[in-house]
């Protein structure tokens, strides 16, 4: 049986994962997790990419131990639009910013000042936000960063990693359609909207499709490790959501025109599949998102702030030492009174404030409500507003598409062990939810390396195997009246 090893590396951890398919079942070993996060240095934050590459090849150490030397492949996932620029010697310009970094502070006004924002959607299809690569690059154009003068090459991150791991140079296509310089029509780099920020096209190397065999691991890696030279490197679906959207368990045909999705972690990406780009003005006016999928279909999405909000507060109460373990928190929620208070989850005070907990409370005062103040007081108002907030979005969702209604939302991911913020989102939009597997991203990055290697043949088959090895849970809507009384109250409170 094959051997195929995962790494899902998110903003906050990394996993290691083994997946073996025995008759058409998918076995998952997590050996290996390792915490991630930004490093404050001044008035910036960054990623410690070299501490990154030497747990991954800690994660190589830990698959040795347990499984020997042979392994048949490796595939690699991080989240989007963060980048690493290489110099002439393959070494990375500078320091390597996280998506959170305030250099994008009003950026993305002075950038429509130098190209239209109508004319930035219709090269890329992408939602604007501050973060997006394209407004982390006209940022160091603006600020004359010195970087820019050594770059050669430009790599998204786990383009990066897959070229210390494999020697090769590439972009793998659902990651690079994050970017917001990439043209999902030309199915190319947006060279118009680069070369206008003041970016050289020949930094940007070639798009490879999701299941691309880079070639085997680096011989001093394998030496270093102790993995066999003949392990392949595969990028699967390199974007986290990408990879996660792949291995959600829906009978595709059967099921196209009804369901819906929200990969639920530190964001919250909701959206449907579908065979091509949607890119129009009134994409452009509910802010949606076309990125890249498997099969070249497009994860026309919205992304929202997700359970970013709740760690960044269980962060303070654990400084508290009050030492609160998740379901504790979930039964304090549960347990404070419903509509109460409300706030925008997607508000750019809460991207990344200094203290949580104290933003949310000016937020409600600066909103004339009361400030919740207990644990489960300020919990529930976090998982009332994403669910009303997912509501309103999918309704803009619905808009958009004219003929489609959801019927049925998968939540998938981390956030999808959540029962109360399952069960709200439930309520709040009136239509079953099936959540899990939690690993979805795991689970789609190994079987793309399946399906690169022969053992899945396509889509539908790679899906029917997740469907056929894990369990997922479903909640019905209720006191529908009430949150649906409550939803325009939230948009009175929250506008």
């Amino acid at each position: 049986m094959k051997k195929y090893l995962a790494f899902d590396i998110g903003a906050s951890s990394g996993r290691v994962i083994v997946g073996i398919i025995d008759d058409g079942i998918l076995r998952l070993d997590e050996i290996y997790r390792f915490p991630n996060g930004g490093v404050q240095v001044f008035d910036s934050m960054y990623w410690d990419m070299l501490r990154l590459f030497q747990e991954i090849k800690n994660g190589i150490l830990e698959y040795v131990k347990k499984y020997g030397s042979e392994l048949d492949s490796i595939g690699l996932d991080t989240w989007g639009v963060d980048f690493v620029l290489l110099n002439e010697r393959d070494e990375p310009a500078g320091p390597i910013h996280t998506y959170r970094d305030k250099r994008t502070n009003g950026m993305l006004e002075k950038m429509f000042q130098k190209i239209p924002k109508e004319e930035i959607f219709n090269q890329t299809g992408i939602q604007f936000m501050p973060i997006n690569t394209s407004t982390q690059m006209f940022s160091m154009v603006y600020n004359n960063c010195p970087e820019l003068e050594i770059t050669k090459t430009f790599l998204m991150i786990p383009d990066y990693f897959n070229f210390l791991l494999s020697g090769v140079k590439c972009s793998e296509y659902s990651e690079a359609t994050t970017s917001q310089l990439f043209n999902p029509i030309t199915n190319n780099w947006a060279y118009d909207l680069i070369e206008k920020l003041g970016l050289k096209k020949e930094w940007f190397c070639e798009i490879k499709d999701p299941g691309t065999i880079l070639g085997p691991i680096q011989k001093d890696i394998a030496e270093e490790t102790g993995i066999s030279p003949n392990t392949l490197i595969i990028a699967p679906l390199c974007h986290d959501t990408g990879s996660a959207v792949a291995a959600i368990p829906v009978e595709r045909e059967k099921e196209q025109r009804e369901w819906a999705y929200i990969s639920s972690g530190t964001w919250s990406l909701l959206g449907v599949e579908l065979e091509k780009p949607l890119i129009n003005k009134k994409a452009m006016l509910y802010n949606y998102t076309n990125e890249g999928g498997i099969n070249k279909t497009s994860r026309f999405l919205k992304n929202l702030t997700g359970l970013w909000l709740i760690q960044e507060c269980k962060r303070l109460w654990d400084k508290d030492e009050m030492n609160l373990k998740w379901d504790e928190i979930e039964k304090r929620a549960e347990s404070a009174p419903p509509f109460k208070y409300f706030i925008n989850p997607d508000d750019i005070c809460f991207l990344n404030p200094q203290n949580m907990i104290d933003e949310i409370k000016n937020y409600c005062k600066t909103y004339n409500q009361e400030i919740p103040e207990s644990v489960g007081e300020i919990a529930r108002t976090i998982y009332e507003s994403m669910s009303f907030n997912y509501k309103r979005a999918v309704l803009n969702l619905e808009d958009i598409l004219e003929n489609k209604k959801v019927k049925i939302l998968h939540i998938i991911g981390g956030g999808s062990r959540d029962n109360l913020l399952n069960q709200f989102t439930a309520n709040a939009l009136n239509v079953p939810v099936i959540a899990g597997p939690a690993e979805t991203t795991a689970i789609g990055n190994i079987l793309v390396q399946a399906l690169a290697l022969g053992e899945i043949k396509n889509i539908n088959e790679l899906r029917k195997v997740v469907k056929n090895s894990f369990q997922v849970k479903e909640y019905f809507p209720n006191n529908i009246d009430e949150w649906n009384k409550n939803y325009e109250v939230f948009l009175e409170k929250t506008s």
